[in-house]
């Protein structure tokens, strides 16, 4: 794993400038980055996803409570929860992916939320798998429907998980735009 990257301004780069990056194997480029962070911020999670499995590498998007985007990329099975010096918490959002598999909470993610729980840094938390998505919202009081019965869990919406669709590419609506 690598240090958490300083935050990066979302802009949907030219696909083929984030295409060229991904071919060579630069996830951490600025294109690739701020467009990962573009897509996220503007919920084109199937895109993002997509990105990510391209590439067979978790990543991880954090946005602070001042709205900066951290892009953060890990392995084919794990990212970490780096959160970055100089970020403002709590953070409004985590979200990570599971290229090549589906939406839900692992052990490993499982730990992570319980860790943000007692430490209340995240409010939102987003898995993406292959067309679908899962979200859990953090709360003072116990969820209605809690990822556990007790412990911070408890604090952790348990929510349905979300099939979601491509749609028009983000790079189609901009030029349509």
């Amino acid at each position: 794993m690598s240090e958490a990257k300083p935050p990066v301004t979302p802009v949907l780069h030219s696909l083929d400038a984030v295409e060229a990056a991904l071919e060579q194997g630069d996830v951490w480029s600025d294109e690739v980055r701020e467009t990962m962070a573009y897509l996220g911020v503007n919920n084109h999670w199937p895109w993002f996803y997509s990105i990510s499995e391209t590439v067979g590498m978790e990543v991880s998007m954090l946005v602070d409570a001042e709205g900066l985007c951290f892009i953060d990329w890990g392995t084919i099975s794990r990212v970490g929860l780096n959160p970055p010096k100089g970020a403002t918490i709590p953070f409004q959002i985590w979200t990570h992916t599971h290229p090549r598999g589906n939406s839900y909470w692992s052990f490993t993610d499982r730990q992570t939320l319980a860790v943000a729980s007692v430490a209340k840094i995240i409010r939102k938390a987003i898995v993406l798998g292959r067309a679908q998505m899962k979200e859990s919202v953090w709360s003072e009081q116990p969820a209605a429907e809690p990822l556990a019965e007790s412990g911070p869990l408890s604090h952790w919406s348990d929510e349905l998980v979300q099939y979601v669709e491509m749609g028009v590419s983000p790079w189609r609506a901009e030029v349509e735009a």
